[in-house]
């Protein structure tokens, strides 16, 4: 596997680190503390390949960074220790590593170029990737976003699936196996290469002891039963577990105390906000300590995993979300005369208590769901830009939508008197045989329509804000610190590039 760093001879991990990271073979070299390699290879030449740096190293061998000479390009090359070239057993787990990552040819795994041997010892070079490894990156930004953790995680989903159509288990999925390329120009984001076929093995076959990490491996991988793809299911999810909480579930000092922890604790929680509660239960469901409770077959897993995207999302126009506006409002407002007329109030009072049942509906449907009726059938949400949305945010929100409506009635509620005034006005005024329109008439008019038509202007041009926003927000968007946006869907997506 190729790395950009290699860790300090003076600092050898530690116990429980090793433990954790490293694959373990009951027939192998000791892991635990690296040999250092008194020869490097760096500056010397195998074969068409120029060696120029050191990039890693461990019990069994190094990984350099080379240039391939004859066709121009920079490579990894990894090289079993001299001292160790005697063994046959390593000598064939190293080119059947190089043999399975190569039968593959998966745009998503390490691509191996060439096999040979130098002063006795086998290599193999391979794709150098020049990014780091999910594990530096969790080390280093902490955990991902469950997003992108959901595509890193379906990308080796499918080369673990096609491994096992190939008949290969891999049995040593985690995050430090899992290389994080540079984003390619035009590319959406990283693609994840899969790494270190070195204890992969077919299916079925028979082990002598448990082969694989610790922290990362099923219950019945470290009790020595044969390689199996639910093996690597349950690996998988220790792997996503780790993306979405920057922690391994299981931790212990012994392979006794990993195996017991893997069979009989409580799994883990994944906090809320972290990922949704589906993909919760998912990752749960393949980290089950009973194999035949975890998915049973890639397809099904991919299906599931892929129904999970997050949804795109774009803002949302001003025209659909004035014509959502206009069908809660007709939903609502009839409520408040029934209500009025049960209750034997005025028409005054019916609109007071349609504002009243419209705010409550406006915030408890966009608390629980995040749209309203309108909403709904527009394809529209509210989500939050910064946080979660919640009460008070909703109530800022719609205090600041409805400013104009609740000023208006203010105003109206103050105009009353004046409007009952102008009534019995305009009834003097006929019965005195004086033209209707005349000068009294109209001051009461502009007294009850002016004040009403500078709140509306300026409410109204608030709206008309969002043609005009960066983000389509609206002041009372940006005061709740919401959007609202389409999520479109898949079939959609679909029908835009045909």
């Amino acid at each position: 596997m190729a790395r950009q760093q290699t860790n300090p001879l003076h600092e050898p991990p530690s116990a429980e680190r090793a433990f954790a990271d490293t694959a373990l073979d009951p027939q192998g070299p000791a892991f635990e503390h690296p040999v250092p390699a008194e020869d490097s290879l760096v500056g010397q030449r195998i074969d068409h390949f120029q060696i120029s740096e050191l990039l890693g190293e461990g019990g069994m061998g190094a990984v350099y960074l080379a240039q391939d000479l004859s066709l121009q390009r920079t490579v990894a090359i990894k090289v079993l220790r001299q001292e160790l070239a005697s063994d046959q057993r390593l000598v064939d787990r190293l080119v059947k590593e190089a043999q399975a990552q190569a039968c593959l040819q998966h745009p998503n795994v390490v691509t191996i170029y060439y096999i040979g041997s130098f002063q006795g010892a086998p290599y193999f070079a391979m794709e150098y990737v020049p990014g780091a490894t999910l594990a530096d990156h969790i080390q280093r930004e902490g955990p991902l976003p469950w997003g992108e953790a959901l595509e890193y995680i379906i990308q080796t989903t499918r080369v673990l699936a096609a491994a096992h159509a190939r008949g290969t288990v891999h049995r040593d999925i985690k995050p430090s196996n899992l290389l994080l390329g540079a984003i390619p120009a035009g590319a959406q984001g990283n693609a994840i290469k899969v790494a270190d076929f070195g204890v992969a093995a077919p299916t079925g076959t028979a082990d002598s002891g448990f082969v694989g990490t610790p922290y990362y491996a099923a219950p019945e991988q470290i009790a020595g039963e044969g390689p199996s793809m639910r093996g690597d299911v349950y690996a998988l999810a220790i792997t996503f577990h780790e993306l979405l909480t920057g922690r391994v579930p299981f931790r212990a000092e012994s392979l006794g105390g990993m195996l017991q922890l893997h069979r009989e604790a409580p799994r883990p929680e994944i906090p809320a906000e972290a990922a949704p509660w589906r993909l919760r239960h998912l990752i749960r469901e393949m980290m089950d300590p009973d194999p035949h409770k975890r998915p049973d077959s890639y397809e099904d897993l991919l299906a599931r995993l892929e129904s999970l995207r997050p949804k795109p999302r774009v803002a949302g126009g001003l025209v659909p979300r004035a014509a959502a506006l206009a069908v809660d409002v007709m939903l609502v407002a009839p409520l408040g005369q029934i209500a009025a007329a049960a209750l034997g109030l005025s028409q005054h009072a019916a609109a007071q208590i349609g504002l009243l049942l419209f705010a409550a509906y406006y915030i408890l449907a966009h608390r629980l769901w995040g749209k309203t009726i309108g909403k709904r059938l527009l394809g529209l949400r509210i989500v939050g830009t910064t946080r979660a949305v919640r009460v008070a945010n909703l109530m800022l929100r719609f205090a600041v939508e409805f400013w104009g409506p609740l000023v208006a009635l203010a105003i109206i509620s103050l105009q009353w008197g004046a409007a009952v005034n102008l009534e019995s006005v305009q009834d003097r005024v006929a019965g005195a045989g004086v033209p209707l329109w005349d000068r009294s008439t109209w001051a009461l008019l502009r007294m009850l329509l002016v004040p009403n038509l500078i709140v509306a202007i300026p409410w109204l041009a608030g709206f008309l804000f969002a043609l005009f926003d960066h983000d389509r927000q609206a002041p009372h968007d940006r005061a709740a610190r919401t959007r609202v946006i389409y999520e479109i869907h898949e079939r959609e997506q679909a029908a835009d590039h045909t």
